[in-house]
């Protein structure tokens, strides 16, 4: 007899946005603890090949995961309310996860051991392996589904607090790079394993049913190679980095990939909550104006959350880097510079993704994806022999304009609706003059202590920013007045 599953609550959106802003919030604070001890202890040559190596086997992560992050969450939201279906297609989809991470290990493997690079890393090399196999059997396309973000938020912030704590106690000498490297992927994926011992509350797990492998098969390539190619380029250059240039360059470049994508993250909070919901809308033409609306909100947000972390980048580089990796990453800042843009191009740009998926536009979501990978390879292969890192960071802002644009004008029609209820040309002169003001501080105070500095830059633009869109009345800011003053 099969275990009697129980059906999961599903909470508002603001709830899981505000879980999912928490969760968000733990991995900033987290590696703002973690990453100045570790940058110290191991220094930029070993700091850097363990970055390295977790890049290497991410690619064949994202193979082994077959774009489930997307495909997964789309087909188990669609009959999360009938126990049995959901069943179903959860059991289907874990025996192909099952089949592709095995197939992605054997692969890693040979190249592991083919691969001169890799092989004078082989330690190393086999413990970031073990992220194909947690990943893979994590489950998180299906928590997100049926919308547990309660969960996934308390879970993950447990074993983060783990792993800070072990990094502090294991982690004290430079040699200690692969004590390092288990301890992340603790922090980062050990939490997994809890996921696919708690499915069975939710999920029926049985021989009886009848197994339909085939029908995932079609749009499942989609979403794989949507996936897979997304992720890739996304990444290209921390990989492309380690072939062309030393160890120590690594590791400057590696400090500006990990505060990008801790920047990047903010706005993941918003984006990847939506796609549950607008799937959801989207299924149904009487909740098409709640998608639009939705849509024109979070756009609005990232507009204004990106710009104001581009601002941060560029005007304080060099004491954001001092404070993160110490005076011997100081060499990073013009291309932590140069990285700024895509903080908001691939934020904007993710969450017109996630309207593509919700929307059924996989292929042409693929087709982005495909031409984004094949233009980062081009751009990176060109410019790091050329600029070295900045080389790098400015491959990638080409490739994520680039990416924007098409998904932009592949959805122009239905972003003329979405426009009509977004206000951003008074977020871009409010947030220009607010920058001008907050350089003019930085400016007067840039001997100063680094946090200092930073702190009165921020404090400048964030007022001015507020106050400004305030007299401008932007639309968002003034729904949330509204709706304050409403609740009050």
């Amino acid at each position: 007899m099969p275990q009697q599953s129980r059906k999961p609550v599903i909470r508002s959106v603001k709830f899981n946005v505000l879980m999912n802003i928490i969760l968000t919030t733990s991995g900033f604070l987290f590696p703002l603890i973690t990453v100045p001890y570790v940058s110290r202890v191991l220094g930029p040559a070993n700091n850097g090949i363990v970055s390295w190596a977790f890049a290497f086997v991410g690619y064949f992560t994202l193979v082994a995961m077959l774009g489930f992050n997307m495909y997964g969450t789309r087909e188990c939201a669609k009959v999360r309310d009938d126990p049995e279906k959901l069943s179903v297609v959860v059991q289907e989809l874990l025996i192909i996860l099952m089949c592709s991470a095995s197939i992605a290990y054997i692969v890693y493997l040979a190249f592991v051991f083919c691969l001169p690079r890799t092989r004078e890393q082989l330690p190393l090399m086999l413990i970031a392996s073990v992220l194909i196999w947690l990943s893979a059997f994590g489950a998180e396309w299906f928590y997100r589904a049926i919308e547990q973000y309660e969960y996934i938020t308390f879970r993950n912030i447990a074993f983060k607090l783990i792993a800070l704590i072990s990094m502090f106690i294991f982690v004290r000498h430079t040699d200690d790079y692969l004590t390092y490297a288990i301890i992340s992927i603790i922090g980062s994926a050990g939490s997994n394993v809890l996921n696919i011992l708690r499915i069975r509350s939710f999920v029926t797990f049985s021989r009886k049913y009848k197994m339909n492998f085939r029908r995932h098969f079609k749009g499942m390539f989609a979403f794989s190679v949507s996936g897979i190619t997304s992720g890739m380029y996304g990444q290209i250059d921390m990989l492309l980095v380690g072939f062309f240039v030393s160890n120590y360059a690594i590791g400057l470049y590696q400090l500006v990939f990990k505060i990008r994508n801790l920047c990047t993250s903010a706005g993941s909070a918003v984006t990847t909550v939506m796609l549950p919901r607008l799937s959801y809308y989207t299924a149904t033409d009487s909740n098409q104006q709640k998608a639009t609306g939705l849509m024109a909100k979070n756009m609005n947000f990232l507009l204004m959350l990106g710009l104001s972390i581009i601002t941060a980048l560029v005007i304080c580089a060099e004491p954001i880097i001092a404070i993160l990796g110490g005076n011997d990453y100081l060499g990073a800042a013009p291309t932590m510079r140069i990285s700024a843009p895509i903080v908001l191009v691939s934020s904007i740009s993710a969450m017109l993704s996630q309207y593509m998926i919700a929307a059924d536009h996989e292929k042409s979501l693929t087709i982005t994806n495909v031409v984004g990978l094949a233009l980062a390879v081009a751009c990176e292969c060109a410019l790091i022999p050329l600029m070295g890192i900045s080389g790098a960071a400015l491959g990638l802002v080409i490739t994520e304009l680039v990416v924007y644009a098409m998904r932009a004008y592949i959805l122009r029609d239905y972003m003329k609706h979405v426009r009509k209820h977004t206000d951003y040309g008074r977020i871009i002169i409010a947030w220009a003059i607010a920058t001008v003001a907050a350089g003019g501080v930085f400016w007067l105070v840039r001997n100063f202590n680094p946090f200092l500095s930073i702190t009165a830059a921020a404090i400048t633009f964030l007022t001015a920013f507020g106050i400004l869109l305030v007299l401008f009345k932007e639309v968002f800011i003034m729904s949330m007045i509204h709706n304050r003053r409403h609740k009050n």
